[in-house]
């Protein structure tokens, strides 16, 4: 897979970055919407995308679900620390 998807609690709305393949999105949407987000995004890069989930450049599907579980990500977390 060439495409990573990353969430970040400072961006709003869904961003490419070229040279990383990284598309960040706003950390705590929806699964559902972070889907949708990333298959936009790709589709306006032109990647046709299938009728279902979100596929990169190359073909493969592209894992739009969180690398960190959600228990680390709670705001309790990140201002306290762990």
């Amino acid at each position: 897979m060439c495409v990573l998807v990353r969430y970040s609690t400072l961006e709003r709305r869904p961003v490419w970055d070229a040279d990383s393949l990284t598309i960040t999105v706003p950390d705590g949407l929806l699964s559902s919407l972070t889907a949708i987000a990333v298959r936009a995004v790709l589709h306006q890069l032109g990647a046709s995308q299938p009728e279902f989930g979100a596929r990169c450049f190359c073909g493969e599907t592209v894992d739009v679900t969180p690398r960190i579980p959600e228990q680390r990500r709670s705001q309790q977390v990140i201002h306290h620390g762990a």
